[in-house]
């Protein structure tokens, strides 16, 4: 798969494994492309973007230091940094994509640099190029799976199993199991990553709590992924409840207190399920029956975005 460098680089919704891919256990993500990333051209800066290309030359620059510094034998394809040191006044990144919302703004940059500096980049099965992708992303995080970067960068919907193997499957959110549909509500609060991997992966030191992680939170990522892609016969709504109920248990920190009642409230009434969307923050990732679309949408307006 080459890549077209005009091509927009997608956000990605996790729809399954938050947290779990952090210790080996199975996800599925998509490609959405509601939000975005363009790779332009330094010298046509339109007006009143001046500022927000400025800032992306900058981060290019300090990404193409990071990534010298890194051997370029652990990339499967090394970049090129001649070129990318020439053409660091080249491009700029035109971002539609929020940070700290939980649906990889730093994916789309990674994709974006692996895109145009990682000339043999496209020669590469999904495995390897999420190694790369995890090492470039690393910058943003200190530690990456790869995983958010790998599904901007190929733009089609991914299975991450827990033994390591990544494959493109045939997957439409908009078609699930039991007429259900996947939105995200806007909490609108922006919460940083890194922080919140730190404190989840503190949390992992406790015997207990990673005992619970793997014997039932990676139970329940795994069969609400197995029943989204007709894998498994379940109802992926009564699945995404209690993946709910673990977070609500277990991630309070990283629920703003503006959703809590929210939460609460989709659990008492069975009209919706909420549950993190990424990390925590920004958006939440919810689940209802076809049904409850047009109820939800009024009482929501903007906040409310549906996933298709």
């Amino acid at each position: 798969m080459k890549n077209d460098m005009t091509a927009p680089i997608p956000a990605k919704i996790m729809l399954v494994g938050e947290y779990g891919v952090v210790i080996g256990g199975s996800a599925l993500t998509v490609p959405f492309g509601t939000f975005h990333a363009l790779i332009r051209d330094a010298g046509q800066v339109p007006p009143g973007r001046e500022e927000e290309a400025a800032r992306s030359l900058d981060y290019l620059k300090q990404l193409y230091t990071y990534i010298a510094g890194i051997p370029s034998a652990r990339f499967h394809a090394p970049p090129d940094l001649l070129y990318f040191k020439e053409n660091l006044n080249r491009y700029w990144l035109e971002m539609t994509i929020p940070t700290g919302y939980g649906i990889g703004s730093s994916g789309a940059v990674s994709a974006a640099v692996y895109r145009l500096f990682f000339p043999s980049a496209h020669t590469l099965d999904l495995v390897r190029q999420k190694e790369d992708l995890a090492l470039i992303e690393s910058f943003f995080h200190g530690k990456s799976s790869g995983v958010d970067a790998l599904t901007c960068y190929r733009n089609t919907p991914l299975y991450f199993q827990d033994d390591g193997g990544v494959s493109a499957v045939q997957f439409s959110p908009s078609h699930l199991p039991g007429d259900y549909r996947f939105f995200l509500y806007d909490s609108g609060v922006q919460f940083e990553t890194g922080p919140l991997v730190k404190q989840f992966l503190e949390k992992m030191k406790d015997p207990r709590f990673e005992g619970e992680m793997r014997e039932e939170y990676l139970r329940l990522n795994r069969q609400l992924i197995e029943s989204l892609l007709g894998l498994r016969q379940a109802d992926p709504a009564m699945l995404v409840r209690m993946i709910s109920d673990f977070q609500w248990n277990h991630f309070r920190p990283m629920i703003p207190p503006s959703c809590e009642d929210l939460w609460i409230d989709g659990q008492v009434s069975n009209e919706y399920y909420l549950k993190l969307n990424g990390s925590g923050g920004g958006f939440m990732l919810g689940i209802t029956h076809a049904d409850s679309m047009e109820a939800l949408e009024e009482r929501w307006g903007k906040q409310l975005i549906w996933i298709s």
